[in-house]
């Protein structure tokens, strides 16, 4: 039984069928390989790239701004530099860091775009309370 991952050769193989035996597993690659694990862990993920979102794509041709491997480069209240856009969740992971695109990342995120939208002359009318 295998107690690594898929070998080199097998790491972006398709998987075709995984069959429980009892004490491990059976995966079926597209290639016709076959391995047996003691542990399956699963990995997804999305790579995050503004030149290729359809709607970013047209932001960025009329708003150009740096790049760097695909996440834009905003400015610190998470805005796209010279428009009202605010960016969070993946696309903001450069200013965020790797929780962008978690539930802390979408509360750290919050606590950067509040302050810059938010009307500083403000103020909250408390509501009446009915007798």
């Amino acid at each position: 039984m295998e107690t690594k991952a898929l070998q080199l050769q097998d790491k972006n193989c398709q998987v075709l069928k995984v069959e429980w035996l009892g004490n491990s597993w059976l995966v079926q690659c597209s290639n016709g390989n076959v391995h047996e694990f003691n542990r399956i862990w699963l990995s997804t993920g999305t790579k995050f790239d503004v030149t290729t979102e359809p709607l970013l794509k047209e932001v960025l041709a009329a708003y150009p701004i740096p790049v760097v491997n695909g996440l834009p480069v905003l400015d610190t209240c998470l805005r796209w530099r010279g428009c009202e856009l605010f960016i969070m969740g993946g696309l903001a992971g450069m200013q965020i860091g790797p929780t962008a695109r978690n539930l802390s990342g979408a509360i750290m995120a919050c606590e950067k775009i509040v302050p810059a939208i938010a009307k500083p002359n403000f103020v909250s009318i408390p509501a009446k309370s009915v007798s």
